[in-house]
């Protein structure tokens, strides 16, 4: 068949028109996308570095135009309009302005959704939702590995203790910050080596590479915090970030250059030449599905004028929250707060859906430095605990997820019961200036039953 390319034309009313609702959509796109920028973004160098791979990875089949984003536009679009903070608003938008791009000008490729989604605060809600777990998990396995080679090694919480000296490990090594910037070396990665070989992964087989990149970067911190222990390298040293660096190549970026040439030769979906297909060629100010598209746009504004914070729309029964024996105060930000003269209580109303808040990322922002960190069971109740220093200040804090007839530490389950329908979780984070007043304090939240 010849490439022969048909110009659907417009009439000058129609194209007017035409013209007036695209400037229009994108204008209330834009103002969206600019509140969400000031009040919404955290500005890193994740999200520079993200950023200037955009045009790279980006890439657009001229023609090829799709309506795959519909569903998830229009699903997150109700979500927004019911629960109308920024994380929703922010999804939704996504959806709705890759729908709309894909509707006026041509197919994006997905690498770019997946770039969005890494360098926005959604992905860092995510991870450090999962930080934790990882840290005990990555202590836990470094102290079994050492011992297992001979070495005298013994790990309690976040601290590996090697032969008399004390090894913390802390958030850096936890691979969070690496984990991000994994991620999007990935997505570098299959972009370059799409157009190398004009080839193009689908949205299935870009997800699995990104998992299997995260499997390598626990890997890679698992190598790394054992070099790290080994050879006793503080976190202050040069020879810290060096390890970290040579460590994130030799196990994840060399993996990932091999194992994207291997998917790319022998799973892999060969991205069309547009003129091969593109029979009919819209005009510049033709867009498809109209109705669509204003409605979404509309509905978005509703809800940039509507945006609440969290804790307006999770903290409803905040007046039927009582602990006795404590004095009650609720904060601007939602957290209800219990004190007497041995114990400070903070509980934190968390929906499902939303990103955790836990003690160690409000107290490190007054100035705390969470240490010896752990899970153990207190009273009965198994808790994460560890010691906040500051200065010469010590304070004892634990915390877990509680709605009255349910504890736990875990996330998914929390998550998962509440989610169902069951009654809403709070964060409940204890403290006391010893470890006997912690657990004293524990106890007696215990002993007076359902809370909530």
């Amino acid at each position: 068949m010849p490439n022969t390319i048909f110009k659907m034309q417009l009439p000058d009313t129609q194209a007017s028109s035409s013209r007036l609702l695209i400037n229009g959509c994108c204008l209330l796109y834009l103002i969206i996308a600019i509140k969400l920028l000031a009040v919404y973004f955290l500005w890193n160098a994740d999200v520079l570095l993200g950023l200037a791979l955009a045009p790279y990875i980006c890439r657009v089949k001229t023609g090829g135009f799709s309506m795959r984003y519909l569903l998830p536009a229009l699903l997150f679009t109700v979500t927004a309009l019911i629960f109308p903070v920024k994380t929703t608003l922010f999804v939704a938008l996504l959806f709705a302005v890759l729908l709309f791009f894909e509707n006026f000008k041509g197919k994006v490729s997905t690498v770019l959704f997946f770039l969005l989604l890494l360098i926005s605060p959604l992905f860092l809600y995510i991870s450090n939702a999962i930080s934790f777990p990882v840290r005990i998990w990555l202590s836990q396995m470094v102290a079994q590995i050492l011992t297992i080679c001979g070495a005298q090694a013994h790990a309690a919480g976040n601290i590996i203790e090697l032969n008399g000296a004390e090894f913390a490990v802390d958030q850096a090594c936890a691979g969070l910050h690496m984990l991000s910037m994994s991620l999007i070396i990935c997505l570098f990665v299959i972009a370059h080596c799409q157009r190398q070989t004009v080839k193009q992964l689908s949205f299935i087989q870009v997800t699995l590479l990104l998992c299997l990149t995260f499997v390598l970067n626990i890997v890679c911190n698992l190598c790394r915090i054992m070099l790290l222990v080994l050879f006793k390298i503080p976190a202050g040293n040069v020879l810290h970030d060096i390890t970290g660096v040579i460590c994130l190549l030799v196990y994840v970026i060399l993996p990932l250059l091999w194992l994207s040439q291997v998917y790319l030769k022998r799973s892999v979906k060969v991205e069309k030449n547009p003129r091969q297909y593109q029979l009919i060629r819209l005009e510049p100010y033709e867009l498809r599905y109209p109705v669509i598209h204003v409605a979404l746009a509309v509905t978005l504004i509703i809800s940039l004028f509507n945006l609440k914070t969290m804790d307006e729309l999770s903290n409803k029964n905040a007046d039927a929250v009582v602990l006795r024996g404590y004095h009650k105060q609720l904060l601007a930000s939602g957290v209800i707060k219990f004190e007497n003269a041995h114990a400070l209580v903070y509980l934190k109303p968390t929906p499902f859906y939303a990103p955790e808040h836990n003690p160690m990322i409000c107290w490190q922002g007054s100035g705390y430095n969470f240490t010896s960190i752990k899970a153990e069971v207190m009273n009965g109740l198994e808790v994460y605990s560890g010691i906040l220093a500051k200065g010469k200040d010590r304070i004892y804090s634990a915390w877990w997820f509680d709605n009255g007839s349910m504890q736990t530490i875990s996330q998914f389950e929390w998550r998962w019961e509440a989610a169902k329908g069951g009654r809403p979780f709070y964060l409940v984070n204890v403290n006391a200036l010893s470890e006997a007043g912690l657990k004293a304090s524990i106890d007696n939240l215990q002993q007076q039953g359902n809370r909530f």
